[in-house]
């Protein structure tokens, strides 16, 4: 009996328990169903909402919008600030005149429609590229108020009118020019973005030069067109000279320097002191040739053409130069006063030619009837005894017909003769002089030139080097 009334309660219990269970998911389901639906049906009409409203906005955006129109187009001018960071400095070339920088350029302005870009452009630029790698380096932000940051990274090559009179050691000034391309002054207003205009100039390392200073510029610039405003960076730049010591000046010193070892060698050596001579010229002339293959063709004289001697391609040596050649100048010089003097040449023997009508130093006479005396040629000693018409008679026959001719030649006797006098009279003098400034000891010379031309080159330098120093730092 107990055994079948437990059956019957535990029956009982699992028929309640399955009914239970069975009415409470049949309660509970229509329930959740029609939440998931309400969830669904409810970013469904968000999300159609939602792009609804974006259609609208650029609809809204783009509605009467031409891109050719700044923000502000018929009203107050739009103000766009700058500012630029400098990556590096590339290169910079005298041949060409320029210099290669990588920059960030960054531009600010207020748009609420947030859609027009400025047409800024570098008016010095000679070629210049935006970097692509990986991607293209562009950057644009837009801020809730309407404010537009936009920013490219770009490597330009930008032209530089440089002065090398003091080359190399000169100071030059470098700048990056920007301008709106098609925006007068009364459209747009340019300005740098104070106090942080310019960043990354104290890293930069240029190649040859040291960085002494920058400053920015604002000017305006007035063209057939009208007048815009330019902003301007201007690098202030001076050259290391330390290349060119070691390249050029070193090797100049230690040449002029190898070329007084020819006042140490005996003059009877001339062919040592000659070929030492020119071997130090010929090197002298290398150097300055490349140095100017590095140098654009100017017209004016740098200071470094000064030092080196060859201010030009035609043949003028000056300073240095003068130094190398002095020494062959030198050993000819020598040369020329050691030389034996000219052998005397015997006298003709006398001969006894016909005396001529006019003797130097006495001109015939207009008026006199003279003539001179022939003994040896006389009227009787010609061929057959016959007696000729004396010379009295034809020389007075040819006076009487020709006096104007006569006249002439006289003038011209008494020129010749009065200008071989002065010429035999210079030459007595100049033989009677040169013996008397010869001189007597060759080795007197270079005795001298062991001091002269040391001192010389030492002082030139020191004019040399304490002029352009003190011209570099004025500039």
């Amino acid at each position: 009996m107990r055994r079948n009334k437990t059956r019957r309660v535990f029956h009982v219990s699992i028929t309640l328990l399955l009914v239970s269970t069975i009415f409470c998911q049949n309660g509970t389901s229509p329930a959740h169903n029609t939440t998931s639906d309400q969830i669904s049906t409810y970013w469904s009409n968000r999300s159609q909402t939602m792009y609804s409203n974006a259609s609208s906005l650029l609809s809204d955006l783009l509605l009467d919008y031409d891109i050719r129109l700044r923000p502000g187009f018929g009203g107050d001018a739009l103000l766009l600030t700058m500012d630029i960071i400098i990556a590096s400095f590339d290169s910079i070339s005298e041949v060409d005149m320029d210099y290669t920088l990588t920059m960030y350029l960054h531009q600010y302005w207020t748009d609420e429609r947030n859609i027009w870009v400025p047409d800024t452009f570098l008016a010095n630029d000679k070629h210049s590229y935006l970097h692509e790698v990986t991607e293209r380096n562009k950057m644009l932000r837009i801020n809730v108020d309407g404010k537009v940051a936009y920013g490219m990274r770009l490597t330009s090559t930008l032209s530089c009118s440089m002065n090398l009179r003091n080359f190399p050691l000169d100071s030059q000034n470098c700048t990056v020019e920007i301008e709106s391309y098609g925006y007068t002054t009364s459209e747009v207003l340019m300005k740098w973005n104070y106090p942080l205009a310019v960043h990354g100039v104290e890293q930069a390392d240029v190649p040859q030069f040291t960085i002494t200073g920058f400053h920015t510029e604002d000017s305006i610039v007035s063209t057939a067109t009208g007048s815009y405003q330019r902003l301007s960076l201007v690098f202030q730049l001076r050259r290391s000279v330390g290349y060119f010591i070691f390249q050029t000046y070193l090797p100049c010193v230690l040449i002029v320097m190898l070329s007084w070892v020819s006042f140490w060698i005996n003059h009877e050596a001339t062919s040592a002191r000659v070929a030492l001579g020119i071997t130090t010229v010929l090197t002298m002339t290398t150097i300055s040739t490349g140095v100017r293959q590095s140098l654009p063709r100017i017209s004016y004289v740098k200071s470094i053409d000064i030092y080196l001697g060859v201010p030009q391609p035609h043949d003028r040596r000056v300073e240095a130069l003068e130094e190398a050649m002095s020494s062959s100048n030198t050993a000819a010089t020598q040369n020329n006063n050691t030389s034996p003097p000219p052998a005397v040449k015997p006298k003709k023997r006398s001969s006894s030619p016909i005396p001529p009508l006019c003797r130097a130093g006495n001109a015939i006479s207009e008026e006199s009837d003279e003539v001179p005396d022939y003994p040896r040629y006389s009227a009787t000693s010609l061929k057959g005894g016959r007696p000729h018409a004396s010379l009295n008679h034809r020389t007075h026959h040819l006076r009487g017909s020709h006096t104007a001719r006569a006249k002439r030649r006289m003038t011209l006797a008494r020129m010749n003769v009065s200008m071989k006098q002065s010429i035999s009279g210079i030459g007595r003098r100049a033989r009677k002089a040169i013996p008397s400034i010869r001189v007597r000891d060759v080795n007197l010379i270079d005795k001298y030139s062991r001091v002269v031309f040391p001192v010389c080159f030492i002082v030139f330098n020191l004019f040399y080097w304490s002029y352009y120093m003190m011209a570099g730092a004025t500039t």
